[in-house]
Formats: structure tokens, C-alpha cells, sequence
């Protein structure tokens, strides 16, 4: 499959993911797959939106450091954008190892493959949302990323095969480990890369 196929492919799942998620999660249930193969033709391309979208951002237009506007190096902008992408890719994985750990807490079944099926769909809009990160005065319209508790809702008791009247309560779950992940994440790499001082 070539890059043009492979990126129309994304698009249509991610369309079809944010638009109708009961019937997409049943399609993606019944599909087999490989961790190898979801990273490959999905996560490696959505996960790159928002290192590549907060490196245009922070190098082109800057962003607001008191009454300064600060902006980064080509050069750091570029490192502090790979080591986000970099890290983002086995913290992924890891948020999804923790959700298939908590499954029998839940009446569900451990399965790691299911589980990291759950977050990577479910990423989907905090990865497009990112986009607005590109453009001053727009950049708050990440909070649209939100719709991804109500993505990962929907496929929770269907992926983890939990009982539905557990999906609230597992869903915190994910979204506390989420916003666990993303504080480790966000961290390292501002320690690795510091913010600009204007």
C-alpha cells in the first residue's frame, strides 16, 4: 500500500471513528490486527500531528510568555518536537498495558491488544485537535480533543469485553491514567527541552 492509500485509509477511520463510534468500534472489533500493524498504519501518522503542529506553532508564531512572545529554534523546536513524538509512542502503549491490567477489576478480560486498539482510536480527536496549535488565537480549540472520553465510553465494555454498567467507572479510570500519561509526558520533555525565557 502505498503513502497516498495508507493516509486516505487513516482519514476514513478516523472519520468514521469520530462520526459514528458504535458501529466503527464493532468494525474494529471483528478486524484482526497486530500492535505492529496499528502502530504502523495508524498511530505512527495521528501520533505525528501534534509534535509536528507544536513545532510549526512554537517556531513560526511563538507562544505567550507573560506580556512576551517566546519562540523556539528551528533547532529546538525540532529536538523538543521528536523527543514528543519519541515519547509519545511507548507511552501509548503503556496507558493501554494499564487499562488491560485494571479489565478483571471490571468483570472484563485482559487483553493487551484490545486495549491499546481502545486508546489509539480513542486518541484520535486529541490528536486531530492538536491542528489548532498551528494558528494563534485558536490554539484553545484543542479542548475539542475532549470527545475522546465519550469515544473511549462507547468502545470500552465492547473492547475490554467489561460490563457495560461498568463503562462510567472504567472510563474515569482511562481518563485518569490518560491525564497521568500525558503530566509524565508533557514533564520529561520539558525537562529534556525547557521552555524559551522571553
Amino acid at each position: 500500500m502505498d503513502i497516498k492509500e495508507r493516509l486516505k485509509d487513516i482519514a476514513e477511520r478516523a472519520k468514521r471513528i469520530i462520526v459514528s463510534p458504535k458501529t466503527e468500534w464493532a468494525a474494529i472489533e471483528a478486524e484482526p490486527t497486530t500492535a505492529l500493524d496499528l502502530y504502523r498504519n495508524y498511530i505512527l501518522y495521528l501520533a505525528a500531528v501534534p509534535a509536528l503542529a507544536n513545532f510549526l506553532g512554537g517556531w513560526l508564531f511563538g507562544f505567550s510568555r507573560g506580556s512576551s512572545v517566546v519562540h523556539y529554534s528551528f533547532v529546538t523546536g525540532l529536538i523538543r518536537a521528536a523527543l514528543q513524538y519519541g515519547l509519545g509512542l511507548p507511552l501509548l502503549y503503556g496507558v493501554a498495558l494499564a487499562l488491560s491490567l485494571l479489565a478483571p477489576s471490571f468483570e472484563g478480560k485482559r487483553d493487551d491488544l484490545r486495549a491499546l486498539q481502545l486508546v489509539a482510536y480513542s486518541y484520535t480527536p486529541i490528536w486531530l485537535a492538536e491542528i489548532f496549535g498551528l494558528i494563534p488565537g485558536l490554539r484553545w480549540l484543542d479542548v475539542l480533543g475532549v470527545y475522546a472520553v465519550y469515544l473511549f465510553y462507547m468502545g470500552v465494555s465492547r473492547m475490554m469485553r467489561s460490563k457495560e454498567e461498568y463503562s462510567d467507572v472504567y472510563t474515569a479510570a482511562g481518563l485518569v491514567l490518560g491525564i497521568v500519561g500525558a503530566f509524565l509526558h508533557g514533564m520529561i520533555v520539558h525537562i529534556l527541552v525547557p521552555t524559551p525565557t522571553p
